[in-house]
């Protein structure tokens, strides 16, 4: 019995072992925006603010680990999956002038795709399935009852997107689209006459059910990837709306930002001695 359970054990070992040698490649992109934001929050006041704002954010592609009996023709041949960290900081005012609000907004996920591609692998289009978390939060600086808003959801989202990669004599460049909408999921709902100041004593609210019935995302961008002989850039557009609320209670935020940042590929070979 023993012997048995050694041999199994061994072959484990051994089939984890060649998956860990195939090479696979990574892309990996960092980047920082700069930009406009507008923002409507009636929960903390019923003028909408607008200001700038500037943020980083890191994404990494790959496709998934073959299994080599399927080889790169098997079933996993045409499926990828790309992850995202998004950090951002805003300083806005309204229209009087009268008051400012100071964000901070954090949001990360993680979807997998299965992408078709034409014209010697120049063009590529992709769907799937991502999942995402939002949050942020929201300080007005003169305002002693409700000075803090936050946003929470969860959503489960469709994304889409299509590049085209034509080549220069010693260059070559992409140019991507990509799209993300939310299908259902789950906010965080404050109630109207609950501050969030008054945190020791717990914050009223619901947690509810989300679609595009009563919270509606959608993030999209536009970029133009550059590889020259020494290094590859990306340069772009990216626009994000949020509109839900209920009752009293409406949030809007709308912001576009400019793009900038820096690409790189590398493989990884998890049994390379140190």
């Amino acid at each position: 019995m023993l012997k048995r359970i050694a041999v199994i054990v061994v072959l484990f070992c051994l089939v984890g072992s060649v998956a860990a040698n195939e090479d696979l490649e990574h892309t990996n992109i960092l980047k920082i925006r700069l930009g406009w934001n507008y923002q409507l929050d009636t929960y903390i006041s019923p003028l909408a603010y607008n200001g700038m704002l500037i943020g980083i954010g890191n994404e990494w592609w790959q496709p998934f680990r073959q299994d080599t009996r399927l080889g790169r023709t098997g079933r996993l041949a045409h499926w990828a999956h790309v992850g995202r960290l998004d950090v951002r900081g805003f300083s806005q005012v309204n229209s009087a002038r009268s008051n400012k609000i100071y964000g901070l907004g954090l949001s990360g996920g993680w979807g997998a795709f299965y992408y078709w591609q034409w014209f010697d692998n120049r063009l590529k289009v992709f769907v799937g399935p991502y999942m995402e978390t939002e949050f942020g939060a929201r300080y007005l600086v003169s305002n002693v009852n409700k000075p803090l808003s936050l946003d929470i959801a969860v959503d489960v989202m469709a994304m889409g997107g299509l590049s085209w990669s034509f080549y220069g004599k010693k260059t070559s460049y992409r140019l991507n689209y990509q799209i993300r909408t939310n299908l259902i999921g789950f906010d965080f709902m404050p109630d109207y006459w609950e501050s969030y100041y008054e945190l020791e004593e717990g914050i009223r609210g619901t947690a509810r059910c989300s679609g595009h019935w009563n919270h509606h995302t959608i993030k999209h961008e536009l970029a133009l990837d550059m590889q020259f002989p020494h290094s590859t850039w990306r340069v772009g557009a990216e626009h994000e709306y949020l509109n839900y609320g209920t009752g009293d209670l409406h949030f809007v935020r709308n912001q576009i930002s400019i793009v900038i940042g820096c690409i790189w590929n590398y493989r990884i070979k998890a049994n390379k001695r140190l």
